[in-house]
């Protein structure tokens, strides 16, 4: 095992705002300050919507964020690497051992992390056997929203072999993986996938047994395309955050214990996304969001608020993959010192699957 040096790489986000804010600089490497920590050397993170939404500032007060962040402020929730050293109290992991997971906040687009694995909103594990570094770094927070999609809040079981599940964004970063997990890893008897017309292969590779293309069947033309759908459902899980299918389609295909699930604020603006709220806004957003809750079937995935299934759900996403149920597919590959652009490509909004960053 190589010695860990004093300074290492990271991409610092300076200023909030445009994707040129981050640069790639030296820093400080992170020194153990507790014996339940350990250090990982990290050789590939990923990009997730939330991180150049936290960039941009979406959501809160630059000083909040700031405080959350810390200093030099570095993003990123997914790492894959090595674990390069461990405190006293580590249990389960030692020097060698190679590693997945996903941060609670920030942290992972840079050459060293300290994790600490007794944290309930941290999610570590091995990284399974025949999986690329570049591979499973791809998987973990996004894998964590999508199974808590299904299980934590979607309410089904393990297995669920009469399941019915619409995934919206179903070419996504998250949605793709749900498809996946719920088709390979619960056996649901019905997976429909929603998602352009020219994903729709693509959705039906991870094995969606039927795709709505949005672009030729709007959400509120689905249940007179599909008749027979009618009051079946037994959850629709919207990974991108439009209102039409909360509004419009859920009252008409969800079953009578159907569960609706959402991994995105709904948009106070056209066009923008839900964290994109002014301060005036904050107060009818919330007072929906109850509204909502109120209803018994409609959950928002509170994923940085602890929300996420951390320590329950990564183990099984780890034996999935390892048994070929739930891969993660990488539209694009770029190095750490490409981190702007791979942030611009996320923006764009039309990647297909995960776009992975280098580190070592």
């Amino acid at each position: 095992m190589d010695s860990v040096p004093q300074m290492s790489r990271a991409a610092v986000l300076n200023e909030f705002g445009e994707a040129s804010r981050l640069h790639v600089t030296e820093v400080l490497t992170p020194v153990l300050k507790r014996e339940d920590e350990m250090l990982v050397r990290i050789h590939a993170t990923s990009i997730n919507p939330l991180e150049w939404k936290m960039r941009q500032g979406m959501g809160l007060p630059p000083l909040v964020w700031r405080r959350l962040l810390g200093q030099p402020m570095i993003l990123g929730f997914d790492f894959s690497g090595t674990v390069a050293r461990v405190g006293r109290d580590i249990q389960g992991f030692q020097v060698g051992d190679e590693v997945m997971g996903a941060m609670p906040l920030h942290g992972t687009y840079a050459q060293y992390v300290l994790v600490r694995p007794s944290d309930g909103r941290t999610a570590v594990v091995r990284k399974p056997k025949g999986i690329s570094h570049e591979q499973a770094a791809l998987v973990p927070f996004a894998g964590l929203v999508a199974y808590s999609g299904l299980v934590k809040y979607g309410r089904l079981q393990t297995p669920s072999p009469q399941a019915r599940i619409l995934v919206v964004g179903a070419s996504g970063g998250v949605g793709h993986l749900a498809v996946q997990m719920a088709r390979r890893g619960l056996g649901a008897a019905c997976v429909v996938g929603v998602c352009s017309s020219r994903n729709a292969d693509f959705v039906r590779g991870c094995g969606a047994h039927e795709v709505i293309s949005y672009d030729r069947t709007p959400p509120e033309a689905i249940v007179s395309s599909h008749p027979d759908w009618a009051g079946r459902f037994d959850l629709i899980f919207d990974t991108i955050g439009v209102e039409a299918y909360w509004t419009e389609v859920a009252p008409k295909l969800l079953a009578p214990n159907g569960q609706f699930v959402t991994a995105a604020l709904p948009p106070s603006r056209p066009g923008r996304p839900g964290e994109d709220v002014s301060p005036l806004g904050v107060p009818p957003l919330l007072l929906k969001l109850v509204r909502r809750h109120r209803s018994g079937r409609y959950h928002l995935i509170p994923g940085l608020l602890g929300g996420l299934p951390s320590h329950s759900g990564l183990p099984v996403i780890a034996r999935w993959m390892e048994e070929g149920k739930v891969s993660a597919h990488p539209a694009a590959a770029f190095d750490l010192e490409q981190i702007a652009e791979a942030h611009q490509a996320s923006e764009g909004g039309r990647t297909v699957g995960k776009l992975s960053v280098r580190v070592a």
